[in-house]
Formats: structure tokens, C-alpha cells, sequence
């Protein structure tokens, strides 16, 4: 089988996970608090800043989620917004779902320290905070898809064919509850899921096959979970002139001495990660 129609068939395994029956995302106006979750994105890592000092933490506020955050902070329907971040370096969808975040465990500080699972955090946070958490920003998914980079090193083909559908059942399968449990926890909040990027095709432009397919992933479950998508892969991956535009989105090709390298976002491609959050909320209104 071809790896177009063996992607194809991981995308139907993905949908069987979704409800026919989503509710469309509805609009909610922000709140006191902005909950950022999920991986390094969200946690707004660098490799440059963490290996000149993890315990700094504000080196990291040019993360989507602060900058996002900030935006909302000075709309009249968000001022004084804060943010709530739990974003883990690392995370993964089941790590998110069972805990613990390595990145923590070793050592790091996080922008709020827990035990346990993140999922745990979140809906403690919710708790703690009832009806005053809009909107909820989830980056997720991009670490179990590296690990086809881990089994299939070279992207062969037929070995990305092979694993790839299992990973993206497993992908929407927790998304799923993951989205279930937030809503549970927050029913009136909206919650904006990233749509990654692929720093990966400077390894191999075969690669936005993986891209893709895990996005349509994530896309299928926000709209099974009334939520909502941000999507970074045409601003990054397809924004001409390429591959100079995902040079500068990404540290891919290091910038200004940085070591080349690193698959995280510049802070010009955090700023446009926020820009499309932001879109993606419909909070453009509060500023006109």
C-alpha cells in the first residue's frame, strides 16, 4: 500500500474517534484568567534560554501563551487578563493524561509547579478558579509524533506507513479525553487547540505528510469537543519564501549566533502562534 492512501487510512481511524454529533465552538468573552497546557510550546521553551538558565523563567515569557495573554491584558473586555500556565517541555498526550512531567521530575522549574499529571493540575486550577478561566490554549500531539522520527530516524516510507496510524489513534484518543474532562471542568470556556508547524522538513519535506495528518487529528477533535483550532503550518510551512519563512518562524537555522538546531519557535513564530490564537478566539472585536 502507498503511503498516500496508508495516511488516508490513519485519517479514517482518527474520525472513528469522533462524535457525529459536535457542537460548534461558541463565543465566550475573556476572563480573569488565561490556562495555558500541554508541551514545550505552551511552556514558551527555548534550548538557547534554557541552556543559559532554566530557573529564569521569565526568559520564557515570549511563549504564544504570554504574548496571547498580554494581548487579551489590554483589550477593555480583558484588562488585567493573567495567565495560568502549566505547560510541560516534553509532554506528551498520554504523559499529560498520566503524569509525571519529566521536565519537572528532573529538576526544572515550571511557570506553576505540580506533581502528578498536568491533567490533574488543570482541572485542580479550574476548580480552584470556578467560572473565571477563559480561554483555555492547549498545544498538544507534537511529541508522540516525533517519535516516528525515533522508529523511522531516515522517514522511511513504509516504516512511517506502519506506525503512523497507532499513533494517531492514540493521539485522538486522548485528546478526546482530554477535551472531555476540560469541559467537565469548564463548560462555558473556549478552548483554542494549536495546529503545529513542521520544523521536520528541513530533515526531509516528506515529513509535512505527518504534519498534516496529526493536525487533521487535532482539528477533528476541537470540533468534536465544541473547540477551536489555530492553525500554524501555513504561516510557517507554507508562507513563501520558503525555506527562509520557517528560518525565521523557527530556530531551526539558529538566529543571531543561536546554535541552528532547535525545532521550538523564534519569538517572531511565538508572536505569530499568539496572533492566530487570538484570531482564532474572535477577539480581533475587542480592538476595533
Amino acid at each position: 500500500m502507498k503511503l498516500q492512501a496508508r495516511l488516508a487510512l490513519a485519517f479514517l481511524l482518527a474520525a472513528n474517534l469522533v462524535s457525529a454529533a459536535a457542537d460548534e465552538a461558541k463565543f465566550s468573552a475573556p476572563k480573569n484568567f488565561t490556562l495555558a497546557l500541554g508541551d514545550s510550546l505552551a511552556f514558551g521553551y527555548q534550548a538557547h534560554k534554557v541552556a543559559a538558565n532554566p530557573f529564569d523563567l521569565a526568559q520564557f515569557y515570549t511563549g504564544f501563551a504570554f504574548v496571547f495573554t498580554q494581548r487579551v491584558a489590554q483589550t477593555a473586555a480583558g484588562k488585567g487578563a493573567q495567565i495560568l500556565n502549566l505547560g510541560c517541555p516534553g509532554e506528551t498526550t498520554d504523559s499529560f493524561l498520566n503524569g509525571p512531567c519529566l521536565y519537572h521530575a528532573i529538576g526544572f522549574p515550571l511557570h506553576i509547579n505540580y506533581s502528578g499529571s498536568q491533567m490533574a493540575a488543570a482541572e485542580a486550577l479550574l476548580r480552584a478558579h470556578p467560572g473565571q478561566v477563559n480561554p483555555i490554549l492547549i498545544s498538544l500531539g507534537a511529541n508522540d509524533a516525533l517519535r516516528v522520527q525515533a522508529f523511522c530516524p531516515s522517514f522511511d516510507r513504509d516504516c512511517v506507513a506502519a506506525i503512523l496510524p497507532g499513533i494517531l489513534a492514540a493521539v485522538g484518543e486522548n485528546l478526546g479525553e482530554v477535551l472531555s474532562r476540560l469541559r467537565n471542568a469548564a463548560p462555558d470556556a473556549e478552548i483554542i487547540l494549536l495546529q503545529l508547524y513542521n520544523p521536520l522538513f528541513f530533515v526531509t519535506p516528506t515529513s509535512d505528510a505527518l504534519a498534516l495528518s496529526l493536525n487533521a487529528v487535532i482539528g477533528n477533535m476541537a470540533a468534536a469537543h465544541r473547540a477551536r483550532v489555530a492553525n500554524a503550518f501555513p504561516a510557517f510551512n507554507q508562507a513563501p519564501p520558503q525555506p527562509q519563512t520557517l528560518c525565521v518562524m523557527t530556530l531551526m537555522c539558529g538566529l543571531g549566533g543561536i546554535a541552528p538546531g532547535d525545532i521550538h519557535a523564534s519569538d517572531v513564530g511565538y508572536a505569530t502562534i499568539a496572533d492566530l490564537m487570538f484570531q482564532a478566539a474572535g477577539y480581533t472585536r475587542f480592538e476595533q
